[in-house]
């Protein structure tokens, strides 16, 4: 017989089981979220510094995975300068007046180094963002401004490093955003909903992560919230080794909805700026789907708190749903082997250490 619900809440009550590695490790990770951003985005300003009298017309993000959703954060925050998110092999051709910054946590990210080596050639302005690997190797020998990452966690866990650092860059340029202080003492007080410490009955972290145990999650984002609901996604595939499912709204009303049926659970990451035209769709799904919709909003009183709080939420929904399926959220299984596989990833690989041997 499998668990039940009141069987799911003991165990993310049981203070027991936050004491057992590998979630000790990953939990006191996930805690350390906004001091992580804080402190990564003070770094940001002090490398912005370096830069600061250049303009960019553009800012091209090269990054993959949880990097690239970093930089499609950058995009919804700021709309004074246009963000472009490379996410591919391809060679992206920028202009004069780009500013390029690589962000890859190993420093061996194999798509971002084709775009990379391009615009060495065109003596474009960098900025790199990682915490070893070639990136570092690069970065040190043509003394491009950089930051140096927090070493030894999975890539995924270093999200509020590199989050931090890009806002900080960002505002040294001369780009506003929100006030950070107050977003970071609000965001504080709103994750202590979520913590270990706090029961299921009080804990939407915990209540979405029983609900989704056992059934087929899919993610929707409306606008800004996409960001959110991707990372929400990828967050269930790596840390909980749940296959899940994401789409837009409202174009998932069109095509996606088709598949929702009795085992699949819906979570809607929203925002409270959303139009009237959307309340109507999720209110709808909400109807269809009665206790197999989850929506995940939290009171927070500006859009940076909002979107800081949101992210913490997901993180904790994936942490708990790992404990429910008793899997190890910091261990990579499927990945890492197909890197090696990849003979074209090698191959880029191999040109940058050539690269490097050159310079």
């Amino acid at each position: 017989m499998g668990m039940r619900s009141e069987d799911y809440h003991n165990l993310l009550d049981n203070s027991e089981v936050y004491r057992r590695e590998p979630y000790m490790k990953a939990f006191s990770i996930v805690d350390r979220y906004l001091e992580c951003f804080s402190k990564y985005y003070h770094l940001g300003l002090e490398v912005g510094e370096k830069i600061k009298d250049f303009i960019p017309s553009r800012i091209v993000y090269l990054g993959i995975g949880g990097s690239a959703i970093a930089g499609d954060f950058i995009n919804i925050i700021t709309e004074e300068v246009p963000v472009i998110v490379h996410r591919d092999y391809m060679v992206f051709r920028s202009n004069p007046d780009d500013l390029i910054i690589a962000v890859s946590y190993s420093g061996d990210t194999a798509e971002i180094f084709p775009t990379l080596l391009k615009n060495l050639e065109l003596n474009r302005r960098m900025i790199m963002i990682t915490s070893d690997g070639r990136l570092r190797k690069l970065a040190e020998k043509m003394n491009f401004p950089s930051i140096i990452l927090e070493p030894g966690i999975p890539p995924r866990y270093a999200f509020p490093h590199t989050l931090g650092a890009l806002l900080g860059l960002i505002q040294s340029l001369g780009i506003k955003i929100e006030t950070l202080s107050g977003s970071i003492v609000e965001t504080g007080k709103i994750k202590e909903n979520f913590v270990p410490e706090t029961p299921t009955a009080k804990n939407l972290a915990k209540k979405s992560a029983s609900r989704i145990v056992g059934m087929l999650p899919i993610v929707y984002g409306y606008g800004k919230a996409v960001p959110i609901a991707y990372r929400l996604k990828c967050q269930l595939n790596e840390n909980s080794k749940i296959f899940s499912h994401f789409c837009e709204v409202p174009e998932a009303f069109h095509n996606d909805v088709e598949i929702l049926n009795e085992k699949t659970v819906l979570l809607a990451p929203r925002l409270s700026n959303e139009p009237n035209e959307i309340d109507e769709v999720y209110r709808a799904l909400s109807s269809f789907l009665r206790e197999n919709y989850i929506e995940l909003k939290v009171p927070a009183g500006n859009f940076l708190s909002e979107i800081l709080s949101l992210l913490i939420l997901v993180d904790y929904i994936s942490l708990y749903a790992a404990i429910l399926r008793n899997v190890d959220p910091l261990a990579l299984y499927v990945i890492p082997k197909l890197k090696d596989n990849n003979r074209n990833y090698q191959e880029i690989l191999k040109n940058v250490d050539e690269r490097l041997g050159k310079i």
